[in-house]
């Protein structure tokens, strides 16, 4: 392929308009869990699987609910910002055929990021929102889900190894498409008229050297990936977390830990849905 196909990444359908207003209440750090409970039963399915998260893979064995207002009491606000965000974006890809995409472990990964910068996004100098970060670390690989779509026979060869080093599969996918995710990921994005910030972060936070616009924001994310794939075990060597003490990060590693598994339960239920 030639790089000239990256321009195809666009003919993915433009998120609807009620997709844009739900996301654009969800991700408001400034909105009241009313109100983005509201939002969020405009799309029955969406509010459906908060409802179910709430139930299930949270918090077994606490008494049932049943309405968005409960879950989002239940589950607090960065926990409903990452489902929601997650079952609104999944549902724009289904139609992959591209096998070697394991969704389930894809989402998994992609809302550890954006928990794990939403916790670290506290302690860190930001050049913007701290909610940007969950967004920014729920995106981070949009691009594998895109290239999967436009690309799936490219895709699958380039997934078929076992191998969940992103710098070599982007070489892979340089081999097959002519360009990789990050390239992709932030052509589309870009397209979708998100923030600036988040096109950057998928872009660049592989590259621990990046030093442009948004570089602390992009580092962090970068550095939230890198402790993921290292089971929250270490200190991330990433220059953005050299301020943040040992024993907070040591706390923030736990947290995101507890929550590994119950993601991957989520993840589950929304890869099976799609």
């Amino acid at each position: 392929m030639a790089q000239q196909d990256l321009e195809r990444i666009e003919e993915l359908p433009t998120l609807p308009r009620f997709v844009q207003d739900i996301l654009k209440v969800v991700n408001d750090k400034d909105a009241p869990l009313p109100d983005v409970a509201a939002a969020l039963a405009m799309d029955p399915g969406t509010s459906g699987r908060v409802v179910s998260a709430a139930n299930a893979a949270f918090f077994t064995g606490y008494q049932p609910i049943y309405s968005v207002d409960d879950a989002a009491v239940r589950l607090g606000l960065n926990r409903v910002r990452v489902l929601a965000t997650t079952t609104l974006l999944s549902a724009q890809f289904q139609s992959c055929s591209c096998p070697a995409l394991n969704q389930g472990r894809f989402w998994r990964a992609s809302m550890n990021v954006a928990l794990c910068a939403s916790k670290l996004g506290n302690y860190v100098p930001l050049e913007t929102e701290t909610a940007a970060g969950y967004l920014a670390g729920l995106l981070h690989n949009i691009g594998v889900l895109a290239n999967a779509h436009v690309f799936p026979d490219a895709m699958q060869r380039a997934l078929t190894a076992d191998d969940r080093d992103d710098t070599r599969l982007a070489e892979r996918e340089q081999r097959e498409l002519g360009f990789d995710h990050y390239q992709s990921g932030s052509r589309l994005l870009a397209s979708w008229d998100l923030p600036d910030p988040l096109v950057t972060v998928v872009a660049h936070h592989a590259d621990p050297d990046y030093q442009g616009d948004w570089a602390r924001l992009t580092d962090m994310v970068g550095a939230c990936v890198d402790w993921y794939r290292a089971g929250y075990e270490d200190r991330p060597t990433r220059r953005i977390l050299r301020g943040i003490s040992e024993p907070k990060l040591n706390n923030i590693g736990m947290s995101c830990r507890r929550e590994d598994e119950q993601l991957g339960t989520f993840a589950e239920e929304v890869a099976g849905a799609a």
